[in-house]
């Protein structure tokens, strides 16, 4: 990740990444800062949200701590932050990403029980579980983590340039702890996502909880409000697999340089490299202020609450609703969350905005 370094005589005018890592970190800390004032005091407490809740409090550790040193750090062209910074940079590097893909992979398994196992799940699936969840996931993410703390350390490099490297007790254990991470940090949380992820569209590709629900409805045994609770968590769903996808796609140039530094003895130490190596980080970095973005546009919960808060906001889900009436094509616009029909008469339908 973040510590490997790249000796090239051929500096980048520091400037433009400065100024789009500054903000990025901008626009993160704001965006992750409403998701977390609304998460906790106005929106509906559920399971999802206290996810929602935890991602967004890994992303701002990581943009408050991660980013400033990297950026102060790229400037100055050698670390300035002691042994104590070095630790706890790499300490907070390491804690946020495991945090952020083990609690994508807790999301995931969450939307894999209320899909297939909507009854059964239900007495687990909830903001109490949710939380005792979250705390385990930072835990585990701070055992794992430690000993790159440990094993760090302010020191000279090849070209006697201070810098925050790794000193592990030999090169073997050096390269089996940067696979390690990546393997706990990416590749094996991705795994068992992939693995969820694929049992949900078989389940809903076979017609799943859905044609249960349309049957019963021909049966009038079950009201139309379930189907909508379905549909509801399928828009769950989807928000959840593209905060994953966001995930997987900006961390995976890190991921793959790191790998390749480390285990390839003819690394080519080339300018181009370098600047793959800054483009990397920056993607990284936006993947921290994308997801109060998906949120806004994806999550009922937060949206209304968000609604509620700022009112101004609200106009937009006005203008769409006005548009519905007049428009009966725009419909897209509007979500249905609930209809009923009374014998070819009137439809009532609660609708709400789509930002």
């Amino acid at each position: 990740m973040n510590n490997t370094t790249l000796i090239i005589n051929d500096p980048i005018d520091p400037l433009p990444i400065i100024f789009i890592w500054s903000l990025l970190t901008f626009i993160g800390l704001a965006g992750n800062s409403v998701v977390i004032y609304i998460t906790c005091l106005h929106a509906v407490k559920s399971a999802t949200n206290s996810y929602i809740l935890n991602l967004a409090i890994s992303d701002i550790a990581f943009l408050v701590v991660v980013v400033p040193f990297t950026c102060l750090a790229f400037i100055f062209n050698h670390w300035v932050f002691a042994d104590f910074g070095c630790k706890l940079f790499i300490f907070t590097q390491y804690v946020t990403v495991h945090a952020t893909c083990l609690t994508l992979m807790a999301m995931t398994i969450d939307r894999y029980q209320a899909i297939v196992y909507p009854i059964q799940s239900m007495n687990w699936r909830n903001t109490r579980a949710s939380t005792f969840v979250c705390l385990g996931v930072w835990s585990v993410s701070i055992i794992l983590s430690l000993p790159f703390a440990i094993f760090h350390k302010e020191m000279p490099d090849r070209e006697n340039v201070t810098i925050c490297g790794a000193d592990w007790p030999n090169t073997t254990i050096d390269k089996g702890a940067t696979l390690a991470v990546v393997m706990t940090s990416y590749v094996i949380p991705l795994a068992a996502i992939i693995a969820c992820y694929s049992r949900i569209l078989l389940h809903l590709w076979k017609g799943g909880s859905n044609g249960s629900y349309r049957q019963a409805n021909a049966n009038g045994s079950v009201p139309l409000r379930s189907a909508g609770q379905l549909r509801r968590k399928k828009r769950v769903t989807r928000m959840v697999a593209i905060v994953i996808l966001l995930f997987a796609w900006c961390w995976l140039p890190i991921q793959f340089f790191t790998l390749w530094y480390k285990f390839d003895p003819n690394f080519p130490q080339i300018p181009a490299l370098l600047k793959f190596k800054i483009f990397a980080h920056t993607l990284s970095y936006a993947n921290s202020c994308v997801n109060p973005f998906v949120y806004a546009f994806m999550n009922e919960g937060v949206r209304k609450a968000f609604q509620k808060k700022f009112p101004y906001a609200s106009k937009y889900c006005q203008c769409t609703k006005s548009n519905k009436e007049n428009n009966p094509e725009t419909s897209t616009m509007i979500d249905k969350a609930v209809m009923t029909t009374r014998g070819g008469g009137e439809s009532m339908v609660t609708t709400h905005c789509s930002l």
